[in-house]
């Protein structure tokens, strides 16, 4: 929100998506040589749950940031992608080394522990939180919107812009086909591509900075 209203925008902050911790009990990380995260929600589970020096594999910069803020003293970035990680993995990791915990949520994290497992390695999955649609009712949608024309929307997953497109009133449907849609990776352009809008652009690597490139000034920024 800082960062685009810094840029000039008036900003509103939609959160599709709400997740909620569902881990209980300390993990058991005995034989575990490190632990894989995909998402700032699954450090929320785990801080205070896990040893902070475990080191831990971050899927990009933002959920590392979130991981030493948590108190994680070992912490490594990948670039971005559930691939990076697994490369990264594959590059300073050895299976012989012990099994990997990847804290992830129901119907998540499946292809990269499958992706590592193919490599050799243990992967422990374990569900540490898990995900609900958070989208406001229709009329306090509405309300946040306002009656301005909305220049542009933001979609930093997949499952953000599948959860947006399935809980919008048609009639703020209609009103965002002149926004444009900056997508955070191809995946999220191709759920966003089910609905009109003035175009759809991919941010050249995902992460906010490239998406906040897209985005550029108020007032100056097209296309």
């Amino acid at each position: 929100m800082a960062a685009v209203t810094a840029l000039g925008w008036r900003a509103v902050a939609l959160p599709a998506l709400r997740a909620e911790p569902i881990l209980r009990a300390p993990l058991p990380v005995r034989g575990v040589q490190a632990i894989l995260v995909t998402s700032g929600q699954a450090v929320t589970a785990l801080a205070g749950r896990v040893p902070g020096d475990m080191p831990v594999l971050a899927v990009g910069a933002a959920t590392a940031r979130r991981a030493r803020a948590a108190g994680f003293a070992h912490v490594t970035p990948a670039e971005g992608t559930a691939d990076a990680l697994a490369d990264l993995v594959r590059a300073e990791w050895r299976p012989a080394g012990g099994a990997l915990l990847l804290a992830t949520a129901p119907g998540y994290g499946r292809d990269l522990a499958e992706a590592l497992r193919r490599s050799g390695f243990r992967v422990l999955r374990r569900c540490v939180y898990r995900i609900r649609p958070g989208m406001p009712p229709a009329d306090i949608l509405r309300g946040m919107i306002g009656r301005e024309a909305v220049a542009a929307a933001l979609f930093f997953s997949a499952e953000t812009a599948r959860q947006f497109l399935r809980h919008l009133p048609r009639d703020v449907r209609d009103r965002l086909r002149g926004a444009r849609a900056i997508a955070i990776s191809g995946k999220t352009a191709e759920i966003l591509a089910m609905t009109g809008w003035r175009e759809i652009v991919l941010a050249a690597t995902p992460d906010q900075a490239a998406m906040l490139d897209l985005l550029g000034v108020a007032g100056q920024a097209e296309g």
